[in-house]
């Protein structure tokens, strides 16, 4: 199958909102199906190579080092996943490792190419900061929705934002449930338990990643 860029780019939670023409030039920054063998470092500390990565094919583990030499596991990289968004704006705090686990291609824009792209399109550093606030105001929410809700009320009105968001009761979660479950504050086994009491209750229907929303306040 022929690797779609646009449709890559368009990938990148922090890029998916941006217009056409913005996302067409960040195809024209990027790298795509660079490929790694197995063993090979697909990122290190220092090597310029800071930027936002998506694993096209294969695995990838993400790790630190730790004041003896030791690895530290930070997470496993598998097919589309993507790593760095938060690089693209700040390279302090570039002390993690990126090794390929097996055969392995990755797409990736460069965080100096990104940032000299902001200084020559106003519109993109504005499309930038609106996707920040966005941003703010979301962990804002989440932030308050973890003092006062339990875990099932947080869930099912996370469940409400991103109905609203898509603009249709069903909807295809924008995370992969690990993820959901962090941003909840809550463990992937919690999570796993709260989907299936709000399936059981008849309030969602849920197949896969494929969330309907049955009843709502």
């Amino acid at each position: 199958m022929t690797h779609d860029k646009l449709n890559c780019i368009s990938h990148v939670p922090i890029f998916k909102n941006l217009p056409l023409d913005l996302r067409q030039e960040l195809v024209k920054i990027s790298t795509h199906q660079e490929r790694f063998k197995k063993g090979s470092l697909l990122h290190y500390p220092g090597d310029g190579r800071l930027s936002v990565m998506s694993l096209d094919s294969g695995k990838a583990k993400i790790y630190s080092l730790n004041a003896d030499g030791d690895e530290q596991i930070i997470d496993v990289m598998q097919k589309g996943d993507i790593k760095g968004e938060e690089s693209l704006f700040d390279s302090h705090g570039d002390d993690f490792f990126i090794e390929a686990l097996e055969d392995s291609t990755a797409c990736s824009i460069n965080s100096r190419d990104f940032q000299n792209l902001l200084k020559r399109s106003p519109e993109m550093s504005l499309h930038m900061l609106n996707e920040f606030g966005k941003r703010l105001v979301t962990a804002q929410r989440n932030a308050i929705r973890r003092n006062s809700l339990e875990a099932g009320p947080r869930l099912f009105a996370t469940l409400c934002d991103y109905a609203d968001e898509a603009g249709s009761a069903t909807f295809t979660l924008p995370l992969k449930k690990k993820d959901l479950a962090s941003l909840l504050g809550i463990t992937p086994e919690t999570l796993s338990r709260e989907f299936a009491k709000l399936k059981h209750e008849g309030t969602i229907d849920l197949r896969g990643k494929v969330v309907t929303i049955l009843k709502q306040d």
